[in-house]
């Protein structure tokens, strides 16, 4: 069963209260949506922490909110400049009904196999923006190596999508190229080159 996030409602925004929060154990925050303007409150550290390491950036979760459980996406997760920890996070409620643009990350599957292909693969794209409704939104879409022989470009057209949702950006925008390898012949080169700098 999937976890829900609950949302407490708060009703001061005095940076002393902010900070008594943090302190407890809590992330300030604020969710918003179609049938929420703007409302402020907080969610516990250690289950957002949970939550955000598993579904990440736009990352679609379970929240209660206002007494009902909805759908949201993880929409801005600020983090202190010095620190590096979660001092604010802001959350999207999602309507059931309406589609929703929503970046979402590309997996590669079986990228082992390609070496012993004597192959390569660099990516220029890891994530790609998708539309549909909130249900159908995947958490990842997956492109499987298994079937690349030989060098090739994959462009988002070959990627095979979820019923009800479909990519928003040019098609033909190349997401990887498999290559030959080169692997053996770079340490090699490298070596040289770190010795003539080295000597100049």
């Amino acid at each position: 069963m999937e976890p829900v996030l609950v949302y407490n409602r708060r009703d001061t925004f005095k940076k002393s209260t902010l900070n008594r929060l943090r302190s407890e154990g809590y992330i300030p925050a604020v969710a918003y949506g179609d049938d929420i303007k703007s409302l402020p409150g907080y969610v516990s550290k250690k289950e957002f922490e949970k939550l955000y390491q598993q579904k990440g950036l736009a990352g679609k979760i379970k929240i209660f909110i206002d007494g009902k459980e909805r759908t949201a996406l993880i929409k801005e997760v600020q983090t202190h400049y010095v620190k590096g920890n979660i001092i604010h996070v802001d959350f999207q409620i999602l309507s059931e009904n309406k589609p929703i643009y929503v970046e979402v990350p590309i997996i590669f599957e079986n990228a082992e196999i390609l070496k012993s292909r004597g192959l390569v693969l660099q990516r220029q794209m890891d994530t790609v923006e998708v539309e549909g409704l909130p249900k159908d939104i995947p958490e990842h879409l997956v492109i499987d190596l298994m079937e690349y022989e030989k060098p090739a470009a994959i462009k988002l057209k070959d990627i095979k999508l979820p019923a009800g949702i479909k990519i928003t950006e040019d098609l033909d925008e190349v997401v990887a190229v498999i290559d030959v390898s080169e692997i053996e012949e770079e340490p090699e080169e490298e070596k040289k080159e770190e010795g003539s700098s080295s000597n100049g």
